[in-house]
């Protein structure tokens, strides 16, 4: 599993990953197959169900370069108007696009005690703009671009922290400095160009590509890193996924015997990533200082801006002290940690994995772990002469910074090098009434989550980098083989997928494996059944009824008791980690109303995320609508999975135009 963590700003990438229905915000997004600090983050295919926001009805947009799972047809920008229908230098020329506001309120603040000392309500404040322009060229050759615009407000989640950071901080740095502007966007997102020449259909430019099934777990779907600063649950599958620069060919093959719908596609990412949002630029951290050309390849939220003090949408730490698994302090050292009301530092609150390893070896350290938390033999506890003073000559004003008894020092995200490349290759072929594809995915990023961090012995430096993973995968759909008359009503459609992907990181808290590092292979499944438009008198006249259920299971093959879930959170991740969504949805009055339900439910502690929502359209038009929505997340266990969320359930409601301009 893609198990990346921070002991203080990062997290584990979910093999998950976590990784949002359109997520189900990054709800799903975080948790789906990996975890991401604590918990994960998982994407998912093209925008499939939408269940929490951003782009209900939106007026015919493209910008995803690849089918989820089926052939490449690839639909060009635009709304109802066709290009070309303005003639001159505007022909083929077309620009549509949306605008929406979204609100939300938590609802109970004081739940939130864990993350942030702040009882203010405001969870959201998003203004989003998104512009997509399409440009037919001829008939062989097409244009896209896509531009974002997105502003929101300093918020006292982040600001009510600002001592705990200071304190951290060795020269007493303030958070708010870092972390207002964060979550602001001016970008170019989206942009290739489109190649038609024979049989062979070719992308190149920054772009998106699914290969996944699952509408909310991240299965197949590996191309693409999941940007979870700003989606937790109000923002759709699309928003959440990080555009890569790409040459994406897909070459259709003849018809062979019962084999037809037959292509080969590849994708080739030269790591070539340039970034200068300001969730890079901005980052509180500086892990990325430097790294601008390439930083596009990297997750900059781990699932929040920060972690130890908290940002919005952060996870829980552990709280619980785990002999093998922690190093617990008794009195702190210091208040860098969860901003709880007491201000307890990380170490504190037992969360200090892994952190361990020095603390239990390096004579100035060890004394300090309370007693009956130290697995190393008698002889070696406290044992070592550590040099704690080393600098990596990062920056001087992060809990993990220069000369930090966790300097961590800037991230290494791999180059240009051909070995640092990503590469993949897809078939499909249709048998019958079953579709098939197959995939193979050399990914040199870990799907943008470093792995877990890597102490260099009897020092106070550790690293954060990125491991190469070989996946491999299997997708297959196809109708329902049920009677007419029961289809007729019951039009359902079988869905599944597995990966194999090798070699996976996991922190390793053995007290001998005083590099912290533990791998093993994963495997992932997920099956599902989809009814799709079925007819439904009984329940309305003017609709259909929509619905989904998907089991998803993540598979840690090697799994060890001395395994954790990030480097922040001592928790054994689960050998079988089975996941569970159910989505129900309708309309009435020819969709100007729109209510859906959804919901997953996780076997291991119990955890449930639920996403009401209601979408009302005008009868007059469908330009605009209004969204409201509940997420709630509850359940057993707040340091698995969905539990790692517990605290931040909240209402939101958006408002979103559609507009095409041309």
């Amino acid at each position: 599993m893609r198990c990346k963590g921070y002991l203080f700003s990062d997290v584990s990438r979910p093999v998950v990953s976590l990784s949002a229905i359109a997520v189900v915000g990054a709800l799903a997004l975080l948790m789906s197959a990996s975890q991401v600090m604590a918990g994960g983050v998982s994407a998912q295919p093209a925008d499939s169900l939408n269940v929490t926001n951003a782009s209900n009805g939106v007026l015919a947009q493209m910008g995803t370069s690849g089918a989820a799972g089926g052939a490449p047809e690839v639909a060009m920008g635009g709304g109802p108007g066709t290009p070309g229908e303005t003639g001159g230098m505007f022909a083929g020329f077309h620009v549509s696009g949306y605008a929406s506001q979204t609100f939300g309120m938590w609802q109970n603040p004081t739940a939130l005690k864990d993350y942030t000392s702040s009882r203010n309500n405001l969870a959201t404040a998003r203004t989003l703009l998104q512009v997509d322009e399409n440009y037919r060229l001829n008939e062989n050759n097409t244009f896209f671009a896509r531009e974002w615009f997105v502003y929101e407000p300093p918020y006292s989640f982040n600001s009510a922290n600002n001592d705990l950071w200071s304190a951290a901080s060795p020269n007493k740095s303030s958070f708010g400095h870092f972390m207002n502007g964060y979550y602001n966007n001016y970008q170019v997102r989206d942009a290739w160009w489109e190649n038609k020449t024979g049989p062979l259909t070719t992308f190149i430019g920054n772009q998106i590509v699914v290969w996944g099934q699952s509408i909310a777990f991240r299965v197949g779907d590996v191309i693409n890193p999941a940007d979870t600063c700003w989606n937790f649950g109000f923002a759709n599958l699309e928003q959440s996924r990080n555009p890569q620069w790409m040459i994406h060919p897909i070459l259709n093959l003849p018809e062979w015997g019962n084999f037809n719908s037959n292509f080969v596609e590849l994708v080739w990412q030269p790591g070539f990533s340039p970034n200068y949002w300001p969730e890079q630029q901005y980052d509180p951290y500086g892990k990325y200082i430097g790294e601008d050309e390439k930083a596009g390849r990297a997750l900059p939220c781990l699932p929040s801006a920060s972690h130890g003090p908290s940002a919005r949408f952060d996870v829980h730490y552990d709280s619980q002290p785990r002999f093998g698994l922690s190093a617990p302090f008794a009195p702190p050292p210091y208040t860098g940690g969860n901003a709880g009301p007491t201000g307890a530092s990380l170490a504190g609150n037992a969360g200090a994995n892994p952190f361990g390893h020095e603390a239990w070896a390096c004579s100035a350290l060890a004394p300090a772990v309370l007693p009956g938390f130290n697995p190393l033999p008698p002889g070696m506890r406290g044992h070592f002469n550590c040099n704690l003073g080393l600098s990596k000559n990062n920056n001087p004003y992060s809990p993990i910074g220069d000369r930090s008894a966790l300097d961590i020092g800037v991230w290494n995200i791999p180059g240009y090098q051909p070995q640092n490349w990503n590469e993949g290759v897809r078939v499909h072929t249709l048998y019958g009434a079953t579709e098939y594809t197959a995939f193979y995915y050399n990914d040199n990023m870990n799907g943008g989550a470093p792995f877990t961090a890597k102490w260099t012995p009897l020092t106070n430096l550790w690293q954060y980098s990125y491991p190469d993973i070989q996946q491999i995968g299997v997708t297959a759909d196809r109708p329902l083989p049920v009677p007419e008359a029961v289809a007729q009503y019951f039009p359902g459609v079988f869905r599944g997928e597995v990966l194999y992907s090798n070699h996976n990181s996991f922190p390793d808290m053995s007290p001998l494996n005083f590099t912290g590092q533990g791998w093993s292979d994963v495997v992932k499944w997920m099956a599902a059944i989809d009814l799709d438009q079925a007819y439904a008198p009984w329940l309305t006249q003017t609709g259909n009824l929509n619905a989904n259920l998907e089991v998803f299971d993540q598979i840690v093959m090697d799994n060890k008791k001395v395994f954790t879930i990030g480097n922040a959170v001592d928790s054994n991740p689960a050998k079988n980690d089975v996941q569970i969504l159910g989505n129900i949805g309708t309309s009435f009055w020819w969709a100007d109303i729109e209510p859906t339900f959804t919901m997953i439910y996780q076997v291991k502690g119990r955890n449930i995320a639920m996403f009401p929502s209601l979408v009302l359209n005008p009868p007059w038009t469908k330009k605009y609508f209004v969204k409201l929505q509940a997420i709630e997340v509850m359940g057993g266990d707040k340091v698995y999975g969905l539990g790692l969320f517990k605290g931040q359930s909240l209402l939101t409601a958006q408002l979103q135009y559609n507009f095409n301009l041309l």
